[in-house]
């Protein structure tokens, strides 16, 4: 296995990790630190699909876009405003916080962003799929 596809396959099981994580902890109450983690998954995943099209993502500016231009080319919406759910998970934790708006708001923007890192993993393996390359452990 080649050095590159040995650390898609670590971005892979760490962003699904984080993405797993995230949902049991923001079932606990700790809303602060699942929007870290929805962060860390989402980075991953935006970094991997990046460098099986030989392209570096250096900063999250860099990353928001090019997310942006994957869902505008595939018409996937979740992929599309992922970064700017995620940027907007503050202001909805403290109007659950304040009482201004229901905690099911913040599940809500966790399932878009949850199904935007899965999307993007699915067309990193299409990806992956079409070039020949060969990853261990993908689905």
């Amino acid at each position: 296995m080649t050095e590159a596809n040995q650390k898609i396959r670590h971005y892979r099981s760490q962003s699904l990790q984080l993405l797993d994580k995230s949902l049991s902890i923001l079932r606990s109450g700790r809303w602060s630190q699942a929007e870290e983690l929805l962060w860390g998954s989402l980075m991953l995943a935006i970094k991997s699909h990046a460098q099986v099209n030989a392209i570096t993502i250096i900063n999250e500016e860099e990353a928001h876009n090019y997310a942006y231009d994957i869902g505008n080319r595939t018409n996937e919406r979740t992929i599309k405003e992922a970064f700017k759910q995620l940027s907007g998970f503050s202001d909805t934790l403290e109007k659950v916080q304040d009482e201004r708006a229901r905690v099911d708001y913040l599940f809500l923007l966790l399932d878009d962003v949850s199904a935007a890192v899965e999307k993007i993993w699915d067309l990193v393996d299409d990806i992956v799929l079409s070039t020949n390359i060969k990853l261990d452990g993908a689905n």
